[in-house]
């Protein structure tokens, strides 16, 4: 019985692994023009861009945690201002997001 499962747990690890390569993480060019008018106002730090997956879309949260508007500057993949209630719902977004990634962070290079 040792032998199956042994035989069983090596054919699983053979299968289950994948050579994958990570996806880069970008600032996308559409976004750097804000982030260089945060540093050039030298009020970003505690500031960062984090992505989330959401509808198989990325969306970008731009967030400085002296703000008190926590979810003010959102964007879609295509660099348009997230409309809460109109283009998404915010307790979907809230409850469906996934696989958060920091993209940028106050002081980083652009």
């Amino acid at each position: 019985m040792k032998k199956v499962l042994l035989i069983f747990f090596l054919g699983l690890a053979l299968f289950s692994c994948e050579d994958r390569e990570p996806e880069p993480i970008i600032v996308p060019s559409w976004l750097k023009p804000r982030l260089t008018e945060l540093e050039s106002s030298g009020e970003c730090y505690g500031c960062r861009v984090q992505r989330w997956t959401y509808n198989e879309e990325y969306f970008y949260h731009l967030y400085c945690d002296y703000w008190s508007c926590s979810n003010c500057e959102v964007y879609h993949n295509n660099g348009t201002l997230v409309e809460w209630g109109v283009t998404v719902d915010p307790v979907d977004f809230e409850a469906n997001k996934y696989r958060p990634t920091i993209v940028w962070e106050c002081g980083d290079e652009l």
